[in-house]
């Protein structure tokens, strides 16, 4: 209880963080929008939550974790990889794991935090009809 002449503390808002889900469509779109016909891209369906015969069946069929949300072919073949991460939040040991893999194989790979920071990765792997910024 208060006692008279004072007042309670203002609580501060808590810090909107949008859902990776909204970072992943919108990666989806401006793929889907604006990369290179000769480009194949696709999502990997491995983070959501799934029910245990679903997540065993998926496991027995190959479904590995830690590979990033985004996977990108370039024409000549070569793999790209866009982790998408929520702000705030940090990769899980797989995705560190798969992260430190593609770094000592050279192999593209990137995690945002932002649409700006996934935008900068796609326009740096050169997979867009757009330049950006």
């Amino acid at each position: 209880m208060l006692s008279e002449g004072r007042r309670p503390r203002a609580r501060r808002a808590p810090a909107v963080r949008p859902r990776e889900y909204k970072l992943q469509t919108a990666v989806a779109d401006i793929l889907r929008a604006h990369a290179l016909p000769e480009w194949r891209w696709s999502h990997f369906p491995a983070g959501e939550w799934r029910g245990l015969i679903t997540g065993a069946r998926l496991k027995r069929m190959g479904l590995m974790r830690g590979w990033p949300d985004i996977q990108l072919l370039s024409p000549i073949g070569r793999f790209y990889g866009l982790e998408l991460k929520r702000e705030g939040e940090s990769l899980t040991e797989d995705q560190e794991a798969f992260q430190l893999w593609a770094i000592q194989k050279s192999v593209p790979y990137s995690v945002a935090y932002t649409f700006d920071e996934a935008l900068a990765a796609l326009d740096t792997w050169s997979c867009l009809r757009i330049k950006i910024g």
